[in-house]
């Protein structure tokens, strides 16, 4: 659905006529806008009501509905919130892993992974997925997956047969 988002941005913003293309654009911020204004209403219906609180963790958590929060600055948990979480995911956890938050300064969300079999792109996509709006993630402790045919360090093939 996203893809198709964003083609049709694409094509919005190729159209040849000015006016026509600003009108399109301004459309599209203006539905933008009102969405907004009607979900921060939701959130602020929602958190008033009789189990509001466990509604909201439960709306946040739901992926699609988090990435549109996000998108709206509406999101109930901060950067640092949704990392930890992403952190706690059963992925980790079954491969034996211990995971730590070092930081997410300037949106830059940087954590640490030791032990258990994770290959980096997992973890990494983990961490994606609750956190989009970080700058960058950067996982430490899993060394980096090598594409067949790659140079592999002798030392680094040695460490296996310790």
């Amino acid at each position: 659905m996203n893809q198709h988002i964003d083609d049709l941005v694409e094509k919005t913003r190729a159209i040849a006529d000015l006016q026509s293309r600003e009108a399109a654009l301004e459309l599209a911020q203006s539905i933008l806008d009102l969405h907004a204004q009607a979900l921060e209403r939701v959130m602020e219906v929602v958190a008033e009501s009789d189990g509001g609180a466990e509604l909201i963790g439960t709306l946040a958590a739901d992926p699609t509905i988090s990435g549109v929060l996000l998108l709206h600055d509406l999101h109930p948990l901060d950067l640092p919130e949704r990392v930890e979480r992403a952190l706690a995911d059963p992925l980790f956890h079954r491969a034996g892993a211990t995971t730590h938050l070092i930081s997410t300064e300037d949106g830059v969300v940087r954590v640490r992974v030791r032990g258990g079999h994770i290959p980096r792109s997992d973890a990494e996509r983990v961490i994606w997925d609750a956190a989009p709006d970080a700058r960058d993630v950067i996982v430490e402790g899993i060394p980096h997956e090598f594409a067949p045919g790659a140079f592999v360090p002798l030392e680094q093939l040695l460490m296996g047969s310790a």
